[in-house]
């Protein structure tokens, strides 16, 4: 029932539930924390915006942060936004067996039951800003340097044969 892309929905908005109020986490470094690429990450908040449960913000410092009170987001409203319930995919007409709707409901009161604030700081995910681990200009670690395997003069050609 539950997709990997709406675990990893739920991952992203446990990062963003552990970020202060005021700052913003950019796709990028979601993407880096998490393990994922940035048009993946992307694909996943662009439904979770348009429910309302992200906001995000343009421009320099910008990204992406939870909308509203993490105790008050369930685990099931993240789901939500990427799982169909039975009901919406059965084919009219045809009945849906009885425990397949009592399984159903038992994983939605589940998630119901938890909010994401209950998952800040026993998620396992680093809560320290990327800028920390990169400095503040965020340059990508250069390439260790090419080192020839040959002689390096005329006389050193002798040994190495």
């Amino acid at each position: 029932m539950i997709s990997n892309k709406t675990i990893h929905a739920i991952d992203v908005c446990v990062l963003l539930a552990g970020q202060r109020n005021d700052v913003y986490l950019s796709t990028s470094e979601l993407a880096l924390r998490l393990g994922l690429s940035v048009s993946y990450i992307e694909n996943i908040l662009k439904p979770l915006k348009a429910q309302d449960i992200v906001t995000s913000l343009k421009g320099p410092g910008g990204g992406y942060k939870i909308l509203g009170d993490v105790s008050m987001v369930s685990v099931w409203d993240v789901a939500a936004v990427f799982e169909q319930t039975l009901e919406d995919t059965a084919p009219k007409g045809q009945s849906i067996q009885a425990y397949e709707l009592e399984f159903e409901q038992v994983v939605k009161n589940t998630l119901s039951n938890f909010v994401l604030a209950d998952f800040v700081g026993a998620s396992g995910l680093e809560t320290k800003s990327f800028t920390q681990d990169i400095g503040r200009f965020k340059f990508k670690p250069m390439a260790a340097p090419f080192v020839p395997k040959a002689p390096n003069s005329v006389f050193q050609l002798h040994m190495s044969f």
